[in-house]
């Protein structure tokens, strides 16, 4: 039974008003069927909305409950601020009829109205605790409804709802969710290239810190998350939560310092096939100076002895030449011969027929001086005989 309705049941044939005590304080009740009734006009964030009441519009703020921050000025919008938001859109309709119940004060320093807000016989306040959308939240002397939001509240973790649903990123369930995905993802990781493996090892690293500063954090109470976010952690306790991250950061610890091995492997085959790479360029590289050498030494070779060649047969034309000149030379010089002696001898018949006939001379028996001075100083000579001048001396033809 809601709040609303003990107190009601408890008023049941009163008509004047009376005092209760809840938890050492007095508090006005209000007999059943008072409090105020409003029409919704519209939400303003997750535990506030504008309503018509008696007439005029009045900011209304429900009582023992605080929701994430949507609007506050210069600050982020909160965890689930949107979410709880919608909740309240969802439950507060606009033109739909509500009843407002009070508390001590009616109004609080912004002047807006404080109440308890029951809608369908429910109270809104502690529906929103249950959704994991809000905390109790006890502001004196106003302590009405906090009981109630407090017992609902307790049971948004085993619901896992709002603040507790590991499904919704940005709560301490959700993001200790991904961490422990991020660090047993890399067990499946194995890799094979040096950029793959470094990749690994890099996405380890960050998995790794992530999770630390992610433990810090869910030790806080997800103080980073905002005030409301922190006391809903910190009602229902972040031991569980601290245990698993711890437990998964373990694995992922030993995982990453396998692909630590694997990248140094990598790395180690790439230097060892880098440098028989290297080495194999090297020796290809001095077999080709080497080819490159002896096919210039060949050629130098072959030009050596195609000079030389043509030297020797330069030479060889040079001789045949020279003996073909001088056979031609020494083939002018008989003709030349030939047409002296033919000419001489022609010369000499003439000067025989032009000359009186004499008497031949009375052979004397060759005295020793002839016989020492042959007739015939060219012994074997029987060619052309070419006379000096006054006929008592000659030579052969064609000789100087």
């Amino acid at each position: 039974m809601t709040a609303f309705g003990k107190v009601a049941a408890a008023a049941v044939g009163a008509s004047v008003v009376g005092l209760i005590a809840v938890g050492g304080a007095q508090f006005v009740k209000l007999p059943l069927g008072e409090g105020d009734r409003a029409t919704v006009q519209r939400v303003i964030d997750g535990d506030t909305f504008v309503a018509r009441v008696g007439g005029s519009e009045q900011t209304i703020r429900l009582l023992n409950v605080d929701t994430p921050e949507t609007k506050a000025p210069g600050q982020p919008v909160e965890c689930l601020g949107p979410e709880a938001t919608e909740f309240l859109e969802g439950r507060l309709v606009p033109g739909q009829e509500v009843r407002l119940v009070y508390d001590v004060e009616r109004t609080d320093r912004y002047g807006r109205t404080l109440a308890g807000v029951y809608e369908g016989g429910s109270l809104v306040n502690a529906d929103i605790a249950e959704a994991g959308l809000g905390v109790a939240v006890l502001f004196e002397p106003n302590r009405r409804f906090y009981q109630e939001v407090l017992d609902a509240q307790a049971k948004a973790p085993a619901q896992l709802a709002g603040f507790h649903d590991p499904a919704i990123e940005c709560t301490l369930p959700g993001q200790v969710d991904e961490a422990i995905a991020d660090l047993a993802a890399l067990e499946a990781l194995s890799p094979v290239s040096a950029t793959g493996a470094a990749a690994a090892v890099a996405a380890g690293a960050a998995a790794l810190a992530a999770a630390d500063a992610l433990a810090a954090a869910v030790r806080e109470g997800g103080h980073a998350l905002g005030s409301v976010a922190s006391a809903a952690y910190k009602a229902a306790g972040t031991g569980a939560l601290v245990a698993g991250l711890v437990a998964a950061r373990t694995s992922g610890a030993q995982q990453h310092e396998r692909l630590k091995g694997i990248d140094a492997r990598i790395q180690r085959e790439a230097a060892e096939a880098a440098a028989a790479k290297k080495a194999a360029e090297e020796k290809a590289a001095a077999e080709k100076r080497a080819a490159e050498a002896a096919a210039a030494k060949k050629k130098a070779a072959e030009e050596k002895a195609a000079a030389e060649k043509k030297a020797a047969e330069k030479r060889e034309a040079e001789k045949n030449a020279a003996a073909k000149r001088a056979a031609e030379k020494a083939a002018a010089e008989r003709r030349a011969a030939a047409e002296r002696a033919a000419s001489q001898k022609a010369q000499q018949q003439q000067q025989r027929k032009s000359q009186p006939a004499q008497k031949a001379p009375t052979k004397k028996a060759p005295t020793q001086k002839a016989k020492t001075t042959p007739s015939n100083p060219y012994p074997g000579y029987t060619g052309p005989r070419c006379y000096a001048p006054g006929g008592k001396s000659w030579k052969p033809c064609g000789r100087r």
